[in-house]
């Protein structure tokens, strides 16, 4: 008999947290907000709407956990520190992700160079005005 754990709520909120990390700090660097929206609207990086449907057992959580903070690591990188190593890691953590149902559609290649407008709606706000 084998006991299997599932996945906790805190897992879920950490998942959900880097891929909110994904849509305002990462992706704003590398696409347009045109392009963002397309992504939202095609579901990308979205978990299951379903409880049930999602992630699965604990050992599944924390595979998606720390593929998502690899992939953010690699992105956050400077493009010009980046080598092939960072492009199999990278390509070895989409895969991960595609096993467990993360709809990631890109390549390594799609990230090689960051927009130099960096406004974008999907940033978060340096700072707050008061009126």
């Amino acid at each position: 008999m084998k006991i299997v754990y599932a996945a906790t709520e805190e897992q879920m909120d950490k998942i959900a947290e880097l891929v909110r990390h994904m849509f305002t700090e990462v992706f704003p660097d590398y696409f347009t907000d045109e392009e963002i929206t397309a992504f939202q609207r095609d579901r990308v990086l979205a978990l299951p709407d379903d409880p049930t449907e999602q992630i699965g057992t604990l050992k599944a959580g924390y595979q998606m956990i720390a593929s998502l903070q690899t992939i953010i690591s690699i992105l956050e990188t400077e493009e010009h520190e980046r080598d092939e190593h960072y492009a199999g890691l990278f390509e070895f953590n989409k895969f991960t992700l595609e096993q467990f149902g993360l709809h990631f559609p890109f390549s390594f290649s799609h990230f090689q160079k960051k927009h130099t407008d960096t406004f974008s709606m999907f940033k978060k706000a340096a700072n707050r005005l008061l009126v």
